[in-house]
């Protein structure tokens, strides 16, 4: 399980935290978080952040790293269900595990 210590320490997770509206301090709890790799698939976390709100970050590079191309963006909600089923696209829930009913892969 990633924790927040595990955030700071790398220059993956710091780029991406580049692209949200929030800091890394400011995440209280850590729901998931799938790494990514360069030219491929995003970085991508979800959890909730010291003021109560729950997050979304999804983030990635191409193959020359961080400082080429590189895009990502946030979301946050109020509650864990919002976020779910209005922060995170189809692709990010099936990364996560979180399909809703319906949805299949």
């Amino acid at each position: 399980m990633t924790t927040i210590e595990d955030l700071k320490a790398s220059y993956d997770w710091e780029a991406a935290f580049g692209y949200a509206d929030f800091e890394i301090s400011d995440v209280a709890e850590i729901r998931n978080a799938i790494e990514g790799e360069n030219d491929a698939d995003d970085w991508i976390i979800w959890g909730k952040l010291n003021n109560g709100d729950f997050f979304f970050l999804s983030a990635g590079c191409d193959y020359a790293g961080w400082d080429c191309r590189a895009s990502g963006h946030s979301h946050r909600f109020p509650t864990e269900q919002e976020l779910i089923l209005m922060g995170m696209d189809r692709g990010a829930r099936e990364r996560f595990g979180l399909l809703t009913p319906g949805e299949t892969v």
